[in-house]
Protein backbone atom coordinates (compact mmCIF):
# COMPACT_ATOMS: atom_id res chain seq x y z
CA UNK A 1 0.00 0.00 0.00
CA UNK A 2 2.89 1.98 1.18
CA UNK A 3 3.97 1.42 -2.93
CA UNK A 4 1.14 2.42 -4.29
CA UNK A 5 1.01 5.89 -2.82
CA UNK A 6 4.67 6.68 -3.09
CA UNK A 7 3.87 6.22 -7.05
CA UNK A 8 1.18 8.52 -7.18
CA UNK A 9 2.86 10.96 -5.30
CA UNK A 10 6.13 10.78 -7.56
CA UNK A 11 3.59 11.03 -11.04
CA UNK A 12 3.18 15.05 -10.61
CA UNK A 13 7.20 15.46 -10.53
CA UNK A 14 7.13 13.19 -13.07
CA UNK A 15 4.98 14.75 -15.48
CA UNK A 16 6.34 18.58 -14.34
CA UNK A 17 9.85 17.74 -15.25
CA UNK A 18 8.77 16.46 -18.60
CA UNK A 19 7.03 20.05 -18.99
CA UNK A 20 9.89 21.41 -17.73
CA UNK A 21 11.98 19.72 -20.40
CA UNK A 22 9.54 19.83 -23.44
CA UNK A 23 9.12 24.13 -22.31
CA UNK A 24 13.02 24.43 -22.29
CA UNK A 25 13.48 22.83 -25.84
CA UNK A 26 10.69 24.65 -27.46
CA UNK A 27 12.38 28.03 -26.03
CA UNK A 28 15.50 26.86 -26.68
CA UNK A 29 14.60 26.12 -30.88
CA UNK A 30 13.40 29.86 -30.41
CA UNK A 31 16.38 31.39 -29.47
CA UNK A 32 18.09 29.59 -32.43
CA UNK A 33 15.37 30.75 -35.10
CA UNK A 34 15.65 34.11 -33.96
CA UNK A 35 19.75 33.95 -33.49
CA UNK A 36 19.34 32.35 -37.74
CA UNK A 37 17.29 34.96 -38.79
CA UNK A 38 19.45 37.00 -40.91
CA UNK A 39 21.16 33.94 -41.77
CA UNK A 40 17.93 32.40 -43.56
CA UNK A 41 16.89 35.99 -44.53
CA UNK A 42 20.21 36.98 -46.28
CA UNK A 43 21.54 34.10 -47.93
CA UNK A 44 24.03 36.39 -50.06
CA UNK A 45 26.16 34.52 -52.98
CA UNK A 46 30.12 34.56 -52.16
CA UNK A 47 31.27 37.38 -53.43
CA UNK A 48 34.63 35.21 -54.16
CA UNK A 49 33.20 33.73 -57.09
CA UNK A 50 30.47 34.85 -60.19
CA UNK A 51 30.94 37.51 -62.58
CA UNK A 52 32.04 40.87 -61.86
CA UNK A 53 34.12 42.33 -64.47
CA UNK A 54 31.11 44.93 -65.92
CA UNK A 55 32.57 45.19 -68.47
CA UNK A 56 32.08 41.68 -70.22
CA UNK A 57 28.40 42.70 -70.33
CA UNK A 58 28.41 46.49 -71.57
CA UNK A 59 27.69 47.68 -68.22
CA UNK A 60 29.19 51.03 -66.79
CA UNK A 61 29.42 50.75 -62.87
CA UNK A 62 28.98 53.05 -60.27
CA UNK A 63 28.75 53.79 -56.02
CA UNK A 64 25.89 55.24 -54.76
CA UNK A 65 25.55 57.02 -51.60
CA UNK A 66 23.49 55.55 -49.31
CA UNK A 67 22.60 55.58 -45.38
CA UNK A 68 25.09 55.32 -42.97
CA UNK A 69 27.55 56.67 -45.12
CA UNK A 70 27.04 53.52 -47.37
CA UNK A 71 27.96 52.79 -50.82
CA UNK A 72 26.13 50.87 -53.15
CA UNK A 73 27.14 49.13 -55.91
CA UNK A 74 25.39 49.31 -59.17
CA UNK A 75 25.52 48.35 -62.84
CA UNK A 76 23.81 50.42 -65.42
CA UNK A 77 23.27 48.56 -68.73
CA UNK A 78 22.35 51.07 -71.63
CA UNK A 79 19.93 50.37 -74.49
CA UNK A 80 20.39 52.96 -77.36
CA UNK A 81 17.56 54.68 -78.18
CA UNK A 82 15.21 53.48 -75.60
CA UNK A 83 14.02 55.97 -72.83
CA UNK A 84 12.38 53.27 -70.47
CA UNK A 85 15.05 52.15 -67.49
CA UNK A 86 14.11 49.50 -64.96
CA UNK A 87 15.25 49.22 -61.97
CA UNK A 88 15.96 45.74 -61.03
CA UNK A 89 15.73 44.49 -57.25
CA UNK A 90 16.80 40.61 -57.35
CA UNK A 91 16.11 38.31 -54.26
CA UNK A 92 17.90 37.36 -51.82
CA UNK A 93 19.65 34.44 -52.81
CA UNK A 94 21.39 37.09 -55.76
CA UNK A 95 23.87 39.79 -56.45
CA UNK A 96 25.37 41.14 -59.67
CA UNK A 97 27.85 38.83 -60.04
CA UNK A 98 25.78 35.71 -60.91
CA UNK A 99 22.79 38.21 -62.74
CA UNK A 100 24.97 39.88 -65.66
CA UNK A 101 23.69 37.39 -68.61
CA UNK A 102 20.04 37.90 -67.53
CA UNK A 103 20.49 41.10 -67.21
CA UNK A 104 21.57 41.58 -70.80
CA UNK A 105 18.76 39.62 -72.03
CA UNK A 106 16.48 41.38 -70.29
CA UNK A 107 17.67 44.63 -71.75
CA UNK A 108 17.85 43.16 -75.28
CA UNK A 109 14.46 41.31 -75.06
CA UNK A 110 12.18 44.01 -73.34
CA UNK A 111 14.49 47.26 -75.16
CA UNK A 112 14.82 49.02 -72.05
CA UNK A 113 17.88 50.48 -70.15
CA UNK A 114 18.34 48.24 -66.74
CA UNK A 115 19.83 49.60 -63.43
CA UNK A 116 20.73 47.24 -60.92
CA UNK A 117 22.41 47.20 -58.09
CA UNK A 118 23.45 45.15 -54.55
CA UNK A 119 21.65 46.02 -51.44
CA UNK A 120 23.73 46.24 -48.19
CA UNK A 121 25.14 42.46 -47.00
CA UNK A 122 25.47 41.53 -50.67
CA UNK A 123 28.08 41.44 -53.26
CA UNK A 124 30.59 44.86 -53.46
CA UNK A 125 28.31 47.01 -51.64
CA UNK A 126 29.48 45.09 -48.12
CA UNK A 127 27.81 46.23 -44.67
CA UNK A 128 25.00 44.63 -42.69
CA UNK A 129 21.53 43.32 -44.18
CA UNK A 130 18.89 44.23 -42.57
CA UNK A 131 15.31 45.65 -43.83
CA UNK A 132 15.92 48.95 -42.71
CA UNK A 133 19.50 48.87 -44.93
CA UNK A 134 17.79 47.15 -47.84
CA UNK A 135 15.12 49.78 -47.95
CA UNK A 136 17.18 52.44 -47.33
CA UNK A 137 19.29 51.25 -50.55
CA UNK A 138 16.81 50.85 -52.44
CA UNK A 139 15.83 54.01 -52.08
CA UNK A 140 18.83 56.02 -52.45
CA UNK A 141 19.24 53.90 -55.98
CA UNK A 142 16.54 55.11 -57.63
CA UNK A 143 16.43 58.80 -56.32
CA UNK A 144 20.15 58.42 -57.64
CA UNK A 145 18.46 57.38 -61.24
CA UNK A 146 15.79 59.90 -61.17
CA UNK A 147 18.07 63.04 -60.41
CA UNK A 148 21.14 61.27 -63.02
CA UNK A 149 21.20 63.01 -66.44
CA UNK A 150 22.02 59.74 -68.03
CA UNK A 151 17.54 58.97 -67.44
CA UNK A 152 15.97 62.20 -65.61
CA UNK A 153 13.97 61.95 -68.92
CA UNK A 154 13.25 58.45 -68.77
CA UNK A 155 10.32 56.34 -68.52
CA UNK A 156 11.07 54.31 -64.59
CA UNK A 157 10.05 51.39 -63.89
CA UNK A 158 10.52 49.39 -60.59
CA UNK A 159 11.04 45.21 -61.11
CA UNK A 160 11.30 43.13 -58.11
CA UNK A 161 11.66 39.85 -57.53
CA UNK A 162 11.23 38.03 -54.13
CA UNK A 163 12.84 39.75 -51.24
CA UNK A 164 13.05 42.56 -54.27
CA UNK A 165 9.75 42.95 -54.28
CA UNK A 166 9.59 44.57 -51.71
CA UNK A 167 12.81 46.69 -52.64
CA UNK A 168 10.25 47.77 -55.12
CA UNK A 169 7.27 48.39 -53.37
CA UNK A 170 9.36 50.59 -51.23
CA UNK A 171 10.93 52.44 -54.30
CA UNK A 172 6.98 52.77 -55.64
CA UNK A 173 5.43 54.19 -52.77
CA UNK A 174 8.17 56.65 -51.89
CA UNK A 175 9.70 57.81 -54.88
CA UNK A 176 8.30 58.25 -58.29
CA UNK A 177 8.02 55.62 -60.91
CA UNK A 178 5.79 54.89 -63.80
CA UNK A 179 5.39 51.42 -63.83
CA UNK A 180 5.91 48.70 -60.83
CA UNK A 181 6.81 44.93 -62.25
CA UNK A 182 6.50 42.23 -59.43
CA UNK A 183 7.61 38.85 -59.29
CA UNK A 184 6.94 35.80 -56.89
CA UNK A 185 7.05 38.60 -54.28
CA UNK A 186 5.52 38.65 -50.91
CA UNK A 187 2.55 40.37 -48.66
CA UNK A 188 5.34 40.39 -46.36
CA UNK A 189 7.83 38.21 -44.64
CA UNK A 190 6.34 37.59 -41.13
CA UNK A 191 3.51 36.37 -42.97
CA UNK A 192 5.52 33.55 -44.42
CA UNK A 193 7.27 32.62 -41.56
CA UNK A 194 4.39 32.71 -39.32
CA UNK A 195 2.60 30.64 -41.48
CA UNK A 196 5.80 28.10 -41.97
CA UNK A 197 6.90 28.12 -38.44
CA UNK A 198 3.17 28.35 -36.94
CA UNK A 199 4.12 26.85 -34.09
CA UNK A 200 6.32 29.86 -32.51
CA UNK A 201 5.21 33.30 -32.00
CA UNK A 202 7.22 34.69 -35.12
CA UNK A 203 4.88 38.19 -35.38
CA UNK A 204 5.94 38.56 -32.17
CA UNK A 205 9.62 38.32 -32.04
CA UNK A 206 10.74 38.58 -36.21
CA UNK A 207 12.43 41.96 -36.35
CA UNK A 208 12.61 41.82 -40.51
CA UNK A 209 9.43 42.05 -41.39
CA UNK A 210 9.08 43.67 -44.70
CA UNK A 211 5.19 44.60 -44.22
CA UNK A 212 5.05 45.89 -48.03
CA UNK A 213 1.38 45.11 -47.50
CA UNK A 214 1.42 48.16 -45.37
CA UNK A 215 2.31 50.08 -47.96
CA UNK A 216 1.08 48.90 -51.28
CA UNK A 217 -2.23 50.75 -50.81
CA UNK A 218 -0.51 54.14 -51.28
CA UNK A 219 0.58 52.93 -55.17
CA UNK A 220 -1.61 53.62 -57.57
CA UNK A 221 0.19 53.31 -61.24
CA UNK A 222 0.15 50.57 -63.48
CA UNK A 223 0.93 47.21 -61.95
CA UNK A 224 2.17 43.58 -63.68
CA UNK A 225 2.32 40.64 -60.91
CA UNK A 226 3.50 37.22 -61.97
CA UNK A 227 3.38 34.57 -59.20
CA UNK A 228 3.27 30.20 -59.92
CA UNK A 229 0.73 28.65 -58.59
CA UNK A 230 3.05 25.92 -56.99
CA UNK A 231 5.33 28.20 -55.36
CA UNK A 232 7.25 26.70 -53.04
CA UNK A 233 8.88 29.44 -51.04
CA UNK A 234 6.08 32.12 -51.47
CA UNK A 235 3.37 30.79 -51.14
CA UNK A 236 0.87 31.70 -54.12
CA UNK A 237 -1.72 33.36 -51.73
CA UNK A 238 0.67 35.74 -50.36
CA UNK A 239 1.61 37.09 -53.84
CA UNK A 240 -2.43 37.64 -54.37
CA UNK A 241 -2.97 38.77 -51.04
CA UNK A 242 -0.52 41.99 -51.78
CA UNK A 243 -1.87 42.44 -55.27
CA UNK A 244 -5.57 42.82 -53.94
CA UNK A 245 -4.38 45.62 -51.25
CA UNK A 246 -2.95 47.59 -54.79
CA UNK A 247 -5.71 50.41 -55.38
CA UNK A 248 -4.62 50.77 -59.07
CA UNK A 249 -7.08 50.36 -61.44
CA UNK A 250 -3.72 49.58 -64.14
CA UNK A 251 -3.40 46.34 -62.81
CA UNK A 252 -2.96 42.77 -63.70
CA UNK A 253 -2.32 39.41 -61.99
CA UNK A 254 -0.59 36.61 -63.74
CA UNK A 255 -0.78 33.37 -62.74
CA UNK A 256 1.84 30.90 -64.33
CA UNK A 257 0.28 27.27 -63.53
CA UNK A 258 3.24 25.11 -62.48
CA UNK A 259 5.66 27.20 -61.79
CA UNK A 260 8.30 27.19 -58.93
CA UNK A 261 9.85 29.86 -57.18
CA UNK A 262 13.32 29.64 -58.76
CA UNK A 263 12.44 28.83 -62.45
CA UNK A 264 12.73 30.53 -65.57
CA UNK A 265 9.97 33.14 -66.74
CA UNK A 266 7.50 31.26 -69.60
CA UNK A 267 8.13 32.56 -72.67
CA UNK A 268 4.18 33.80 -72.33
CA UNK A 269 5.55 36.45 -69.42
CA UNK A 270 8.29 37.72 -71.54
CA UNK A 271 5.56 38.82 -74.16
CA UNK A 272 3.27 39.49 -71.21
CA UNK A 273 6.46 42.22 -69.69
CA UNK A 274 7.45 43.45 -73.21
CA UNK A 275 3.39 44.80 -74.15
CA UNK A 276 2.96 45.86 -70.04
CA UNK A 277 6.30 48.57 -70.80
CA UNK A 278 5.49 49.38 -74.19
CA UNK A 279 1.84 50.41 -73.50
CA UNK A 280 3.27 52.98 -70.33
Amino acid sequence: MSELVATKIRKPNTWKRLATIVLTMYLGALVVLMFLERTLLFPAPSVEHGEWRHDRFGAEEFFVESTGKARVHVWSFAKANSKKTILFCHGNGESLGYLGSELVELRDRWNVNIVAFDFRGYGKTGGDANELNILADSVAVASWVQSNPLFRDHQLIALGRSLGGASAVEIATKTKVDGLILDRTFSSIVDIAADRYFFFPIRLVMRNQFRSIEKMPSYTGPLLQLHGDVDEVVPYRFGKKLFDACPSKQKEFVTVVGLYHNEQWPESYWEQGKKFIDQL
